[in-house]
């Protein structure tokens, strides 16, 4: 199941050196840096950044005739032949769904088919993988935001920590809230841009609330966690509490906003 953020939210700061948008996965992705370095420098990081996201979704996409998911569906590829990069996917999947009871699965979607597709995972561990090409440049204060969720390091300019805004799913173009967060990820899953497209593992429709939101260190898990809380519906809050450093918030369909913080 894809997972798409209620909207592009984006850190507000000021001082950006370089700022790029680039098409990929479906989506877009945003690239800031803040360093004062050399513009190439900051260049450079972008730019196999978004190599390795491309790469990335040639090997996962299931869009793509190509892909290794889609020669797996295919019968053309096994799974034992599969890129490491595939294998290590699948297995945090398997994880992630055991964890949470069938809540996240790459089994099932709104057809029933149970073709797999692990895009509801692969979106924040591919750009988890991709910042670290900022890194090797070098790069420590930037942000990199993909369909909506944010990963952030550092800080932005001569700000002190990241505000992102949280798209407000029932009034398109609006916040329902300010979050303040020093280096880390924040991810969404909802209904404002796809309606309901992520399933409870009894296979209906998610409908207990609007957004779900979850903040933590690792994007790869918090944009996970938030597909996965926000199938289990109500207890999705309190799951998402078990995990160490990772908070929750949701939207309610009355525009409530209910959190774990």
């Amino acid at each position: 199941m894809t997972i798409i953020a209620a909207a592009a939210a984006d850190a507000i700061a000021t001082g950006v050196v370089v700022r790029r948008h680039v098409p990929v996965m479906g989506t877009v992705a945003s690239f800031h840096v803040y360093d004062d370095v050399d513009e190439q420098q900051a260049l450079a990081g972008i730019t196999a950044a978004a190599a390795e996201l491309e790469r990335l979704e040639q090997m996962f996409s299931t869009f793509r005739p190509s892909s290794e998911i889609s020669r797996v569906h295919a019968g053309s590829l096994s799974l034992l032949d599969c890129s490491p990069e595939v294998i290590d996917v699948l297995d945090a999947c398997t994880w992630l769904e055991h964890a949470s009871a069938g809540a996240f699965s790459i089994r099932r979607d709104h057809r029933h088919d149970h073709r797999i597709d692990p895009a509801g995972f692969v979106k924040g561990w591919a750009t988890e993988r991709a910042s670290a090409h900022f890194l090797r440049q070098g790069l420590q204060h930037w942000s990199i935001g993909v369909g909506g969720d944010m990963l952030m390091h550092g800080q932005p300019g001569d700000a002190p920590h990241w505000t992102v805004g949280i798209a407000d799913p029932h009034r398109p173009g609006k916040l329902i809230t300010m979050l303040t967060v020093k280096s880390g990820a924040v991810a969404t899953s909802g209904i404002a841009e796809r309606g309901r497209h992520v399933w409870t593992a009894s296979g209906e429709a998610a409908n207990t609330f609007a957004s779900l939101t979850v903040v933590g260190p690792s994007l790869c898990w918090a944009d996970a966690f938030a597909t996965a809380a926000f199938a289990l519906g109500e207890s999705g809050l309190d799951w998402v509490a078990k995990f160490d450093d990772y908070r929750a918030f949701a939207v309610t369909h009355e525009g409530e906003l209910i959190n774990t913080i």
